[in-house]
């Protein structure tokens, strides 16, 4: 995959993005402390939903794993004048630990996962559960299962539960998509 992305964002083919950041992040984020939260965005892409929390006032880390992503990211944070409060990392979603990153109040990923291996998903969940604070929030939007070509991607609301539930309580999801694809919205507390 890391190639497909690296294609596409070196193409100006990377329309998939959701700016403004959507409701379902920053209605999450109400109630946490500015100053004392760090808010985790897993596969950040060029950084647009980072750039805008960090704009708020929000300290954010961006972790992508296309580092020509990362360099626009960084550039872009500069030139928004939010590069104090917003800090970008080259990584595999599914190696989070190995990148180097301090732990965090709340963690999102608006379409990461759901792309990764089999082998790579209960590392994906177990490295988020290191870096992801107890009682920490973790807000996912997945594809929800469909055909593409011979195969099937996405998951059904009980196939998500099952996967994050060793780590993680499912407070509750949301069907609403932004994107062609159908998508379901996952709201995550980190177990103790």
């Amino acid at each position: 995959m890391r190639w497909i992305y690296s294609l596409a964002f070196l193409l100006g083919a990377d329309n998939w993005k959701i700016i403004p950041t959507p409701f379902e992040i920053t209605g999450s984020l109400v109630g946490l402390d500015k100053e004392r939260s760090v808010i985790l965005d897993i596969g950040c892409g060029d950084g647009g939903n980072c750039l805008e929390l960090a704009a708020d006032g929000w300290r954010v880390i961006g972790v992508d794993i296309v580092p020509l992503a990362v360099r626009r990211a960084r550039r872009a944070a500069k030139k928004a004048g939010v590069a104090e409060r917003v800090v970008f990392y080259v990584g595999d979603a599914s190696q989070l630990p190995a990148v180097g990153l301090p732990s965090v109040n709340f963690a999102y990923d608006i379409g990461c996962f759901h792309l990764l291996s089999e082998e790579k998903r209960q590392a994906y969940i177990d490295g988020l559960a290191a870096l992801l604070k107890p009682g920490g929030t973790f807000v996912l939007k997945a594809f929800t299962p469909r055909k593409q070509g011979r195969r099937t991607v996405g998951f059904t609301e009980d196939a998500v539960g099952d996967m994050f539930g060793s780590r993680f309580i499912l407070e509750r999801s949301s069907d609403h998509s932004y994107w062609r694809f159908p998508a379901k919205w996952y709201w995550f507390t980190r177990k103790d």
